[in-house]
C-alpha cells in the first residue's frame, strides 16, 4: 500500500494506521483488554479463537492468524505492563481450554497457540510468561475426559495426539496427553 498516495488522495494518518495488520490487531487487542477490564473474563475467547469480528486475517481466506494475536498482546503489554493484557490473554486460554471439548481442530489451535507462545519465550521475544504447568494439566484432564469424543470427531486422533505429544516433549519438555 503506498501510504504517501493515500495522504495526496486525504486518507487519514489514523486509517492508514489500522490498515497495517500489525497495528489493526493490536487496536483489536486493546478493545478486547477494555472489555476485559471491565469484568468480561471470557473477553480474550473470540480473539483467541478467531471467531466473528475477532477474526485476525491477514489476506481474504487466509483464515485466523493467531501468530499476529499472540504477538500483538505482547506488544501491548509492552507498552502497557499493568493493563491486565497478560491476564486476560491467561483467562482467554483457559476459556479456550474449556470449549475445546468436542473437537480435534479447537484443541489443535488451543496447543499452537501455547507452543506459539513457549516459543516466544525460549527466545527471549515474549513480554511474559504463562503457567505452561497449569495449563498442560488442564489440557490433559480434557483429553483424558473428551479422548472418545476426540476419536468420533477424527477417526486419526491418537496418531494426532502422539506427534503432538512428541513436539510437547522434544520442544518443550512437556508432558502431554
Amino acid at each position: 500500500m503506498d501510504n504517501d498516495l493515500l495522504k495526496k488522495y486525504g486518507v487519514s494518518q489514523d486509517f492508514v494506521d489500522y490498515m497495517e495488520p500489525n497495528k489493526r490487531t493490536e487496536r483489536m487487542v486493546d478493545l478486547v483488554n477494555n472489555d476485559y477490564i471491565k469484568g468480561i473474563k471470557i473477553a480474550y475467547l473470540p480473539l483467541l479463537a478467531g471467531i466473528g469480528a475477532c477474526m485476525v486475517e491477514i489476506h481474504p481466506e487466509a483464515g485466523h492468524n493467531f501468530f499476529y494475536v499472540v504477538d500483538a498482546i505482547h506488544n501491548c503489554y509492552k507498552k502497557n505492563p499493568q493493563g491486565g493484557y497478560d491476564k486476560g490473554y491467561a483467562d482467554g486460554l483457559y476459556a479456550l481450554i474449556s470449549v475445546s471439548s468436542a473437537k480435534v481442530g479447537s484443541l489443535e489451535q488451543l496447543l499452537r497457540i501455547l507452543f506459539y507462545q513457549l516459543d516466544k519465550e525460549k527466545d527471549g521475544t515474549a513480554a511474559f510468561k504463562i503457567d505452561i504447568d497449569d495449563m498442560i494439566a488442564k489440557i490433559n484432564a480434557l483429553i483424558c475426559e473428551n479422548r472418545e469424543v476426540y476419536r468420533k470427531d477424527y477417526a486419526m486422533f491418537d496418531s494426532w495426539l502422539e506427534r503432538y505429544k512428541k513436539i510437547a516433549k522434544e520442544e518443550y519438555g512437556l508432558e502431554l496427553g
